[in-house]
């Protein structure tokens, strides 16, 4: 058995540990047990300290000068109550010295025997003495006798109350003592184990571990010393048989190292190449600079004799135009049969006879999920074929190329259909304020015309030529306002940022105090709507400085219900005059087309204490129910 333990590491640290934990626990259970012995003897002691301050209690209550018989008696039972009290009895049924048993039933004994029948007898006959000086005899001889046994009753009780303390310090005693002695056999263990670990375990680890140290770098060469039949003994053996078998096959380690960094090396090439291309590829638009490069990386990495990039035009997919070239022009590029190099959208080896022999030229098809956009033609080396890895490389270039191919494209056709757009804005803005005003300018002319053919008097003549200079004036004022809305709306802004600039702008103009308020929470407008709210907020405007003769005004800005917004312009000017009075009023025409345009129409009513108000209310083409029949509606013209 014993030279079982000595072969196993485990077992002698196991015993170590078991004797350890063993000895903790036999320290830990010592002082339970202890503690539970010394249990309630606080209380004892303070206990039995009590008896002491009872009697001289009943002495005192025995000195005064009116004699309280039943307070004497109800101190005596006090006495007796904490005399035989469970916290003494308990502690006294715990301990084995006799000593205290003894002066403890001495004590009771001068209790219950003498001092309490002394306090009885006399305190009895109190009752039957008639006359005061007998009373008071018998009184004074009641506290000589009490007085006189008083004294060593109490020092008996001392005595057992430091009797209870030595009992209760050698129980500590005792328990410190075990204590010792477990903690100096766990000590005495621990230092075995200490010299254990040091012996027989760090020195062959320490081995070990230069040995492994020399493998790593390397060297199989280096042997274990240790190898005996415990545990770090037969992981030496098995260290010396793995440092053998790795040496053996070192060898053809290395020159499998070699084959598959040359292997990593090639992908490492291809992915930095993917990289490169895709990084180049993603700057809209791509540059002819841009491809040539490409073509420079896909002949360093693939190995290629020279790379050409055909596009087909987005009008005539059968023809190609050559965007880059690395090296010779294709024998094939020389004839204008783009159709044999586009082939059917896969991949294809063409092979072209030519004075100086033939050439294989590898077409590798431009395109992206939707359509083709041309062709990538490699000439290879005399005698070289690309592998699969490679052939896979330079079909996903060619899906990269199409895909940034396409995106410019979409690109330039959203250019183009937001150009058309802006377009579509300008002339419909052009055709409801300007073109009106100047076909009502057109009827003037005409008017005058007449007239003067007529030979009319000449207050009629000067008539048409006022209306023909005020619609002119009106003309010219249109311009700058369409000028001053595209120039606030075309910027890419919100319409209430428009609208502040408006309003600072007609401050800054009139003496008209104008207060823009804004109701509304990131409501997004069309092109077409930011256009015909800022031409009706500045119409209003214009009226207000012109012909209201108001101080203050307001724009108000109000989210409804529904997704509507109202738009509102409030002045406390002299009103609007009836509409048979109205004179000119095409603005207000113009102004209420914009409304229809809006799917609206123009309110205007005057306000209670003067001035008028001029509304609108729609829901915004984007906010619709029927989104992409407004979005038509509102872009036709």
């Amino acid at each position: 058995m014993f030279r079982f333990i000595g072969q196993s590491l485990q077992i002698r640290a196991g015993l170590a540990m078991g004797l350890i934990t063993l000895l903790a626990l036999t320290g830990m259970v010592s002082a339970v047990i202890m503690a539970r012995s010394t249990y309630g003897v606080a209380a004892a002691v303070n206990q039995a300290g009590s008896l002491r301050m009872q009697s001289y209690r009943i002495v005192a209550a025995l000195e005064s000068r009116h004699i309280d018989q039943e307070a004497i008696r109800k101190q005596a039972m006090e006495f007796h109550s904490r005399l035989e009290s469970p916290r003494l009895t308990r502690v006294l049924k715990d301990t084995e010295r006799k000593s205290l048993h003894t002066i403890y039933r001495q004590i009771s004994d001068q209790w219950q025997g003498v001092m309490y029948p002394l306090l009885s007898s006399h305190l009895d006959r109190l009752p039957t003495i008639q006359t005061t000086a007998e009373l008071e005899q018998h009184i004074d001889q009641l506290r000589r006798q009490y007085s006189s046994l008083v004294d060593p009753f109490v020092a008996e009780i001392d005595r057992f109350v430091y009797l209870l303390e030595q009992d209760a310090e050698s129980r500590l005693h005792k328990l410190g003592l075990i204590q010792g002695i477990c903690l100096m056999l766990t000590l005495l263990v621990l230092a075995s184990t200490l010299y254990l670990v040091h012996t027989d375990v760090l020195g062959p680890l320490r081995e070990l571990l230069f040995a492994a140290e020399r493998a790593g770098k390397g060297n199989f060469s280096v042997r274990v010393g240790h190898i005996g039949m415990d545990e770090l003994g037969r992981l030496g053996l098995a260290f010396n048989n793995m440092a053998a078998e790795l040496s053996k096959m070192y060898g053809n380690l290395e020159k499998r190292v070699s084959e598959k960094t040359a292997e990593l090396q090639t992908r490492n090439l291809s992915l930095q190449l993917l990289y490169s291309a895709t990084q180049q590829l993603t700057k809209v638009p791509v540059s002819q600079k841009t491809y040539h490069a490409l073509l420079e990386d896909i002949s360093r990495v693939v190995g290629i004799r020279s790379g050409t990039l055909c596009l087909t035009p987005e009008q005539d997919g059968d023809k190609a135009y050559r965007v880059a070239l690395n090296g010779p022009v294709p024998p094939m590029c020389s004839t204008e049969a783009c159709h044999v190099c586009l082939g059917n959208g896969n991949t294809q080896l063409l092979t072209r006879k030519h004075h100086g022999g033939s050439s294989k030229i590898l077409s590798i098809p431009i395109h992206d999920q939707e359509h083709n956009y041309g062709v990538l033609l490699l000439q290879k080396e005399p005698g070289a074929n690309l592998a699969a890895w490679q052939m896979q490389l330079l079909e996903t270039l060619g899906q990269h190329i199409g895909i940034a191919v396409g995106v410019s494209r979409r690109d330039i056709q959203r250019r183009r259909l937001a150009l058309l757009d802006e377009r579509s804005v300008i002339a419909r803005e052009l055709h409801d304020s300007l073109a009106q005003s100047l076909s009502y300018l057109k009827i003037q002319v005409t008017r005058l015309t007449i007239l003067m053919d007529r030979e009319a008097e000449k207050s009629q003549i000067d008539e048409v030529m006022t209306e023909l200079r005020e619609g002119l004036a009106a003309s010219y004022r249109q311009l700058r306002e369409l000028l001053t809305t595209f120039r606030l709306q075309m910027d890419g802004r919100n319409v209430v940022t428009a609208l502040a600039e408006t309003v600072a702008e007609f401050n800054k103009r009139n003496k008209v105090a104008i207060t823009l308020n804004n109701h509304t929470k990131n409501i997004p407008f069309s092109a077409n709507e930011e256009i015909h709210v800022l031409q009706i907020v500045r119409e209003a405007l214009a009226n207000v400085t012109y012909h209201s003769a108001a101080s203050s005004a307001n724009v108000t800005l109000e989210q409804l219900a529904d997704n509507r917004i109202e738009i509102s312009v409030e002045d406390d000017g002299i009103g609007m005059p009836p509409e048979a009075e109205r004179s000119h009023h095409y603005g207000l025409a113009i102004m209420q087309e914009r409304a229809r345009s809006l799917r609206s129409d123009l309110n205007i009513r005057p306000l209670g204490e003067g001035g008028t108000r001029v509304s609108v209310t729609f829901t915004p083409i984007q906010l619709s129910p029927d989104q992409n029949n407004n979005q038509q509606a509102d872009v036709a013209i």
